[in-house]
């Protein structure tokens, strides 16, 4: 039966004794398990929702009566919303979300519209109180259960991380498999992570691959073993053939060769040959490298006269490359190490060219001839190596996994204690591999992969090799299940070692490393312990991984990289300047994630990291280091993300800014109040621009949003965007475009008004602070628990909002809180 068979066959049958494993570490984790953390999920109690059912009768709902209920008055009214329905307390909790999104709507001022009747300031703040309220307290009073984390496979870069992690190899073998899905925001949404016959394919070729880069039979290292004769000897220089192919010399002559050393170290290399002479002293002869220094002295005598020769055996270090050794006769004095080829006649490239297409000619006898004129002989050079232990060439992967090695009886041609030297193996890479404890079982029918390849005369290290590639194949590591405990439980608490995985992949994208599954081990990872360890995961460079996963995703950066800018308009534009614009959004937020600075920074901040490249771009001071640095912004109109060229990129067309694309851009990923599908029969921007050719871009605007069902939405959204016309569509500063001066101006609801990017960045940091603090919390949340949030989760939310509030949402605060959390800490029984 072919290896992959059988490895298909042993990962099923692991999965029903994964199963019983779960349970007996789940049962073992609440015998162990103390009183619950205070985390940022306690419920109120039903006195809160009686308040805010009360508030909302007499506050909120006649305000939504009077100012929203004209238009949005049944299913196929404004937006199609029907406003009647959240009269009373079942329907709001039968449809939080919806109401969550008027909140967002009314807090922000985009609601009611212009033309309608207005609320007062107190009016509106009073709603959003009333609405924060009621959404608030049934989301905390509903009793839901945590929401559903789909069990989920690992996706590409978690995938490529953890072997890194592994193996200590970056092999990156996820690059081959098919892309992954999108769900939330994010792609590591379980809902989403599908898994074809495709993919599957592609995890035995990359299982396959690493399994032969982090285990090496040391038989099959590169070795050098070269015997060169005669037709491999080249003479420069007055010399001829004897009977028996050797090489006699004249003084001046000298013999090179050509050899490829395949790694560096010590090689032994034998010298054949002698002098003519007998009655003469032994002759000197020398091995030079291609600088012309001397390698090692020989000293062989009579050769003989019958073919016989004298060798003589030397050892030295070579480096890994191509030599071209050259052997010469010797004065006595020469020294290894300091004494240079002095014979005449360069090795030139016509030279060598030459010898070596005629090497492949038969070496003819030159007949008679003076041996005392061609007194110096060279017969053979055989060179073997490395000699010595090889145990530095093998990869650090090797050498921790390989602890034992079973016993060779080269007698009768096998292998002893197979899966005894195995099981010691491959048990501590199971464990690390399979994110938990394994059983005794388990490793030996793993260590029996290696029996069976032995058994099929394979080495023991290829057996290894398809033990590996067994273990890579196995849903314990191609999968994060989290399985509850007991068929009783509705939802229960994540075993230790679930939550410390749940908690690396949350900030690195990767397996836990050692610091983390030893307190999982010892039932540790509660209270400060966990808390500990966020922050020094935080410091860890893995932790770069939530800067290049989760802020990327959130704030759209992938998209860049499928982005085209017109070549002609955007010259500078292109794959490396972009990928600086990339790095730079996410330096910027690791440097506020490790210095827990407030989250508005993003927004505010007079600084940012450049390299060389994107600081020309900006016309920005750098040292002149090809790393990134911190710069300064103070001196120019850039303030936070919203002037980062990568935001200000792929919100832009291939041609020209897109205001619209820009202030949804805000909405979404900033205030977290995604507008709505555009109606349809709305014409595009371009047709708009054909009926008016000679207007503005905002006049183009105001055409085009004439439609009433487009005004309420683009009176914010094309103000937000307007802010950032400064810059254009790959987010270079400017002043005016060929048809007017910019006018980077605007006014949002509530008379709030600003002038430029800088301003607009100061206002949404301060006014909307709060706004996008949620924002933030609702995609950490999201992308820490591999899931869509549910309306259960609304509580979680604004309990994280009121926790870390009072010191400005500070970001490693934020992650604190989410990992506090009790949807961070449970599942749920429908998973």
């Amino acid at each position: 039966m072919p290896f992959r068979a059988i490895i298909v066959l042993l990962s099923i049958a692991l999965c029903f004794s994964w199963n019983r494993t779960v349970v007996a570490e789940q049962d073992a984790t609440a015998e162990k398990a103390t009183a619950a953390p205070e985390t940022a999920t306690q419920e109120n109690g039903s006195d809160d929702l009686q308040a805010a059912v009360q508030a909302w009768q007499k506050t909120g709902w006649p305000l939504v009566e009077r100012l929203c209920v004209d238009c949005h008055d049944s299913p196929e009214g404004e937006a199609g919303l029907d406003l009647n329905i959240y009269q009373d307390i079942q329907s709001i909790d039968a449809d939080l979300g919806s109401v969550e999104r008027v909140l967002e709507i009314v807090r922000f001022g985009a609601m009611p519209p212009e033309d309608a009747d207005l609320p007062t300031d107190v009016e509106r703040k009073a709603l959003v109180e009333s609405l924060e309220q009621i959404l608030y307290s049934v989301a905390c009073n509903s009793r839901r259960t945590p929401g559903n984390a789909t069990t989920r496979r690992l996706n590409r870069s978690e995938y490529n991380n953890t072997i890194r992690d592994l193996f200590h190899v970056d092999l990156r073998p996820a690059n081959a498999f098919p892309s992954d899905e999108v769900g939330g925001g994010f792609d590591n949404n379980g809902d989403v992570l599908t898994l074809s016959p495709l993919l599957i394919e592609k995890y035995f070729e990359a299982a396959e691959t690493v399994a032969s880069h982090v285990i090496i039979d040391p038989e099959t290292l590169p070795k050098l073993n070269a015997d060169l004769a005669s037709d491999r000897l080249f003479v420069r220089g007055d010399s001829k053939t004897g009977s028996f192919n050797g090489r006699f010399l004249a003084p001046e002559a000298y013999v090179w060769t050509e050899v490829e050393v395949p790694v560096d170290g010590e090689y032994s290399v034998r010298l054949y040959g002698g002098v003519t002479d007998k009655e003469a002293k032994p002759g000197q002869f020398g091995i030079f490298d291609n600088d012309g220094i001397l390698l090692a002295k020989y000293e062989l005598g009579y050769f003989g006269g019958s073919g016989s020769s004298q060798s003589k055996e030397q050892r030295f270090k070579l480096k890994k490359g191509l030599y071209r050794f050259r052997i010469a006769p010797l004065a006595d004095d020469a020294e290894v190490g300091k004494t240079k080829f002095e014979q005449q006649g360069d090795l030139t490239a016509e030279v060598i060219a030459k010898q070596l297409k005629d090497s492949k000619k038969a070496l003819q006898p030159s007949g008679k001839f003076d041996l005392k004129k061609y007194s110096n002989l060279v017969r053979r050079l055989r060179l073997d190596g490395p000699r010595g232990s090889r145990k530095s060439e093998l990869p650090k992967s090797h050498l921790e996994i390989v602890r034992k090695t079973a016993s060779y009886d080269s007698g009768k041609k096998q292998w002893k204690n197979v899966v005894e030297a195995a099981s010691e193996c491959l048990k501590p890479l199971m464990q690390r591999a399979f994110r938990g404890p394994v059983t005794d079982d388990e490793v030996k029918q793993f260590a029996s992969l290696v029996e069976i390849a032995t058994k099929r005369d394979e080495s023991y290290y290829r057996g290894l090799q398809i033990a590996v590639t067994g273990i890579l194949m196995s849903p314990r590591f191609l999968f994060r299940v989290e399985t509850p405990a007991d068929d009783q439980s509705a939802d229960g608490k994540l075993t230790q070692h679930q939550l410390a995985t749940r908690l690396s992949y949350f900030l690195w994208s990767s397996t836990p490393d050692e610091a983390l599954m030893k307190d999982a081990d010892a039932g540790k990872l509660k209270g400060k312990a966990i808390e500990d360890h966020v922050r020094r995961m935080l410091k860890d460079d893995r932790a770069d991984a939530l800067g290049s996963e989760f802020a990327a995703q959130w704030l759209g950066l992938r998209n860049l990289k499928g982005h085209e800018a017109d070549e002609k308009l955007f010259p500078k534009y292109n794959d490396a300047l972009a990928t600086a614009m990339s790095e730079e959004t996410e330096r910027l937020f690791m440097h506020l994630v490790r210095e827990n600075r407030p989250a508005h920074e993003l927004l505010t901040a007079d600084y940012t990291f450049l390299n060389p490249q994107l600081a020309s771009f900006y016309n920005t001071k750098h040292s002149g280091t090809d790393e990134f640095e911190r710069v300064s912004l103070k001196s120019t109109p850039r303030r936070g993300v919203l002037s980062h060229a990568s935001v200000l990129t792929l919100t832009s067309n291939p041609n020209r800014t897109s205001p619209v694309q820009r202030g949804k851009w805000i909405l979404e990923n900033i205030l977290g109040t995604p507008p709505p599908d555009p109606p349809a029969g709305v014409p595009e921007l371009e047709e708009t621009q054909t009926a008016d050719a000679n207007a503005s871009f905002r006049e183009q605007l105001e055409i085009h949003r004439a439609d009433p069902s487009c005004a309420a939405c683009h009176r914010v959204m094309d103000q937000l965007g307007f802010g950032l016309e400064q810059f254009d569509a790959v987010g270079q500063f400017r002043e005016s475009t060929a048809k007017s001066n910019i006018d980077a101006s605007g006014e949002l609801p509530g008379g709030r008004r600003f002038s430029g990017a800088a301003d607009l960045a100061e206002m949404l940091g301060n006014s909307e602070k709060d706004a996008f603090a949620r924002t933030a919390i609702r995609r950490l949340l999201t992308f820490s628990l591999g899931r869509e949030l549910s309306p259960a989760d609304r509580c979680v939310i604004e309990l994280i909002a009121e926790n870390t509030a009072k010191e400005e949402y500070r970001f490693t605060d934020l992650i604190l809180e989410v990992v506090r959390s009790s949807p961070f800490h449970n599942h749920s029984r429908s998973n």
